[in-house]
């Protein structure tokens, strides 16, 4: 399988591992003080902000026995560090992430989806300005003399005869 790049969807890969790993179910976590499976799912299917609260990317560090800021860390492309593998991984060069730099990170990744979404606005403000253009071509368009309306409504034989002496073309003669 394929490793997400970034994001809740490799969060939730780490998060499967790991319990395959420990032998334990999302139940479990929530027994453990994590978040609920449920929390879980909604942040996967949620709309509206995609980034989980700090405070449940702490309460799964906790729950799965990673270092405090793995959660944000995998959020960010990096990768988990259990409380036990510390020591014997930063002889490879892994090392916990600081918190300045989760810190960093997610002000980096904040910023993206902000210029994201200026770029979305932007386009809406467009589309809605051309919309209003035609909008008013339409109103105008459909902004009939009520003359000639109702000239053509009685059947608009007259229309552009008078008869003498009613001041019209004919009487001018």
């Amino acid at each position: 399988m394929t490793v997400p790049a970034d994001g809740v969807a490799r969060l939730l890969h780490f998060v499967d591992r790991r319990l395959e790993t420990l032998r334990m179910t999302k139940e479990d976590i929530a027994a453990r003080g994590g978040p609920e499976a449920s929390t879980l799912h909604k942040v996967m299917h949620r709309n509206s902000q995609n980034t989980p609260r700090v405070r449940t990317l702490l309460r799964l560090d906790l729950s799965l026995g990673w270092e405090p800021g793995s959660s944000a860390a995998v959020l960010l492309g990096g990768y988990p560090l259990s409380v036990t593998a510390r020591a014997s991984r930063t002889a490879d060069g892994a090392r916990p992430v600081s918190a300045d730099e989760v810190v960093a990170r997610l002000l980096d990744r904040l910023k993206g989806h902000i210029d994201e979404t200026r770029a979305d606005v932007d386009a809406l403000v467009a589309r809605l300005d051309e919309l209003e253009g035609v909008h008013h071509r339409l109103v105008e368009e459909f902004d009939a003399d009520p003359a000639l309306v109702s000239a053509f409504t009685t059947g608009g034989d007259d229309h552009g005869k008078h008869r003498p002496g009613d001041g019209g073309p004919a009487s001018a003669l």
